[in-house]
């Protein structure tokens, strides 16, 4: 990947999306998984459906005390989902990507309640970056880009609210600040794709840092062609050192690693997105399944509402393929 330009990369990772229908084979459980059989919960619960046809393909995903705030990626439209009723309404939209040539990607909440979130493109007349919608919702604005930054993917503030995002093409993770200034803050082989790796199984190229929480002394970071869940410790200026390998690499149970979120209990949980099923990893990195299987459909980004998971079914690898698809938000509890 390193010797890709940005625009080759986002060429060779669009035109592979619009294409992406690889089936994935039953897998043996992995040797590392912790099988306690006690910790399965009932099969997600829709919140929301959504039209495939219509575009209606959600990735990024914020929830907040009332309501889910869901992205589309192909579109970049964001609706705001009623937690209760799971009506959804329009509440904001990027520059919409030139079809087959960007997408919408993770979102993000600040502090004060605006949403931000991620977009990639390859034509020219849309920037790529990081936008942010007003609190009050509608059209948003360019907060932050660099030549660097061509594949932002998942977002998430940190607690004096600096905005990291990964970028899955390079293979890194950026810092930028309130002034919207953006910095590579980490990057290397442990953080970038390998479109080969877990027997070349994925969509054809490579995607590395993806899914990521911050906590105040380290950032967590999930790696999709590796199946790895890496931990990145922060100095005491902010710093990043050299990732630590917490889980994998294990194809059997992370190979698709897309959504990481941070369960109450301190574990974490992964959304693997084309084995269509979500495991959680303790902070020791024993993995153990929490659901898969239908409902699940190409599940992307997690986050949860108290004990409550969310997920977004971004139902890519059907919806690629023109087979039935169940684009939707779903909620799991035990």
């Amino acid at each position: 990947m390193r010797s890709l330009s940005a625009s080759s990369f986002l060429a060779t990772a669009l035109v592979a999306l619009s294409l992406f229908s690889t089936a994935c084979a039953n897998k043996t459980p992995s040797a590392n998984a912790a099988h306690t059989g006690s910790i399965t919960p009932p099969n997600p619960e829709f919140v929301s459906h959504f039209d495939a046809s219509a575009g209606e393909l959600p990735e990024g995903l914020v929830v907040d005390k009332v309501a889910a705030y869901v992205g589309f990626a192909p579109t970049s439209r964001v609706l705001r989902v009623d937690l209760t009723s799971g009506v959804a309404t329009e509440y904001g939209s990027l520059p919409r990507p030139v079809a087959n040539q960007g997408f919408m990607t993770g979102l993000a909440e600040s502090a004060n309640g605006e949403i931000y979130a991620g977009l990639a493109s390859f034509a020219p007349e849309v920037q790529a970056g990081i936008y942010r919608i007003p609190k009050s919702g509608g059209a948003a604005s360019l907060f932050a880009k660099d030549s660097a930054l061509p594949f932002p993917n998942a977002l998430a503030f940190d607690q004096d609210g600096s905005l990291f995002t990964t970028d899955s093409g390079t293979g890194s993770v950026f810092r930028i600040d309130g002034s919207g200034h953006a910095e590579r803050w980490a990057s290397g082989d442990a953080l970038t794709g390998n479109k080969d790796a877990c027997g070349g199984v994925g969509p054809g190229f490579a995607i590395g840092a993806n899914g990521l929480v911050v906590e105040p002394d380290a950032i967590y970071v999930v790696n999709m062609d590796q199946a790895t869940l890496l931990k990145i410790p922060r100095d005491a200026a902010g710093n990043s050192a050299a990732p630590i390998v917490v889980a994998g690499p294990d194809c059997d149970a992370l190979g698709g690693a897309d959504g990481l979120a941070q369960a109450p209990d301190g574990s974490f949980v992964v959304a693997v997105n084309r084995q269509n099923k979500i495991v959680r990893v303790s902070p020791q990195g024993a993995i153990e399944p929490l659901v898969s299987g239908p409902p699940l459909d190409f599940p992307a980004t997690l986050a949860y509402r108290g004990a409550a998971l969310y997920a977004t079914n971004f139902a890519l690898k059907n919806a690629s393929a023109g087979k039935p698809a169940a684009p939707g938000l779903l909620r799991i509890t035990r």
